[in-house]
């Protein structure tokens, strides 16, 4: 009885002491699973994986607690044992009822103790202690999730986006690898109008391609060397004042002619509108082309470097007058497609190059002003398709040939200026004809057969 009362102690002492170290493995397990710290490293793993997720508050009158999608999702890899967690040891203990737990987690078991047997009890063996689980680092996940970029300007579209969609516009007028090449008008234009610009324009904005082709022209011609309205060092706004207020430059003589339009004496390349831009007038705004470029004019404003083809996107210009410059290399064939233009005057520069033959196609011409410049090669009798001429002087290049027939096809003729060329033969017949009603002048070189003042008004030597 003694040895059975002393085997029941033990047996029951082994109970207690492995109810205590159930106890304690749940509480490590909770520790696992439940605990701070285990929310720490949820936390923490949520973190790592880009997502932070707000718990819905327990609504009033509810038993459940409503998870997201991503909480779901969370508790699915768990369960699923896509995320791995250290194993539990577990201690001896007596069969229990089979308890249900939430996350079913094989753990490894110790065998179970035997009862003694025999007569002479065998020694308990001490029950350890479990020792401090080593929580297992839980692996990274990082779901491949598209990229969301939010709005960075007032086109609703990131910067890099908007680049490349004003690029891809502006690809269709000048040529793209002029984009790419550092210090290229071209290059220098797209920058300001994407970097600088203060208006910040949209991609569809209608006035993006006149804003940059006039960017384009400033740098075309050396703007910051111009003598005045250079565009600010600086597009902040106290520099953007003092700019304007130094620009007192205007469209002189087209004022007279075009007294509605819209225009201003400010600084290239400043916020507003560029129709307020000095040398530059638009369309009045209660006209059909309102806003759009009706005339560029300077003289002796110090321009230099090289006409731009592209400012052939002014389709509505009828006025071009860059006088009194040093302008280089020849007249872009591209400018044939200014069918608006009435007025062509580029005198007193240093342009080169033969005239293009797309300037005969410019029916609407009244004035073409190319005295003192460089240009070679033969007048085209093409020149003949140009019946609104009014005014031509081509005077001190160095053209040479025949003078054509065909000038005489002309009906409305007032002046006519070619010396200083090297013109040869004689007047031709049709164009004294003429004189002197509706042709009022006619100069010519003294080698040139031509009566005076019958014909020819007068003769430079």
């Amino acid at each position: 009885q003694k040895m059975m009362s002393r085997a029941n102690c033990i047996i029951i002492g082994a109970a207690f002491l492995s109810g205590l170290a159930l106890a304690s493995a749940k509480g490590v397990h909770h520790e696992v699973g439940g605990s701070d710290d285990g929310n720490l490293r949820r936390k923490r793993h949520l973190k790592e994986t880009g997502k932070l997720v707000t718990k819905r508050r327990r609504k009033k009158g509810d038993d459940n607690i409503l998870m997201d999608d991503e909480d779901l999702a969370f508790w699915t890899r768990l369960l699923g044992k896509e995320m791995e967690i250290g194993s539990v040891p577990v201690v001896p203990r007596p069969p229990t009822p089979t308890v249900n737990t939430p996350r079913p987690i094989s753990t490894p078991v110790r065998p179970p103790v035997r009862p003694p047997t025999g007569n002479t009890p065998n020694p308990v063996s001490p029950i350890q202690t479990p020792a401090p689980v080593e929580s297992t680092p839980e692996p990274t996940y990082s779901p491949i999730k598209p990229e969301t970029l939010s709005p960075t300007n007032k086109c609703g579209l990131t910067a890099s986006e908007r680049r490349s969609q004003i690029l891809d516009i502006l690809g269709a007028i000048s040529f793209s690898d002029l984009f790419e090449t550092t210090g290229t008008p071209q290059q220098q234009a797209l920058d300001w109008i994407v970097d600088d610009d203060v208006s910040q324009l949209c991609p569809d904005d209608s006035s993006l391609i006149q804003r940059y082709t006039l960017a384009l022209f400033y740098y075309s011609t050396n703007g910051d060397d111009w003598k005045q309205c250079n565009a600010p060092e600086e597009f902040d706004d106290a520099s953007i004042d003092e700019a304007n207020a130094a620009c007192t430059l205007t469209t002189v003589n087209a004022t007279t002619i075009f007294p509605n339009d819209q225009r201003g004496t400010n600084a290239w390349l400043t916020s507003g509108s560029e129709c307020l831009w000095g040398g530059i007038s638009c369309y009045a705004p209660n006209t059909p082309n309102a806003r759009m470029v009706n005339v560029v004019e300077f003289e002796n404003n110090g321009l230099s470097g090289t006409l731009p083809a592209e400012m052939e996107e002014l389709v509505k210009m009828r006025f071009f007058a860059l006088e009194r410059g040093s302008i280089t290399g020849p007249i872009p064939s591209s400018y044939g497609n200014l069918k608006s233009l009435l007025l062509l005057d580029f005198d007193f520069n240093n342009l080169d190059g033969t005239l293009p033959e797309s300037l005969w196609t410019l029916t609407s011409l009244r004035q073409l002003d190319l005295n003192d410049n460089n240009f070679v090669g033969e007048l085209s009798d093409e020149i003949g398709q140009l019946r609104q001429l009014r005014f031509f002087q081509i005077d001190n290049n160095m053209m040479e040939g025949v003078i054509p027939t065909a000038l005489g096809d002309i009906p409305n003729f007032s002046l006519i200026g070619l010396s200083g060329n090297n013109f040869e033969g004689a007047m031709p017949s049709k164009v004294c004809d003429l004189r002197p009603n509706p042709l009022q002048t006619l100069v010519v070189d003294c080698d040139i057969d031509c009566d005076i003042p019958d014909c020819c008004t007068s003769c430079a030597p």
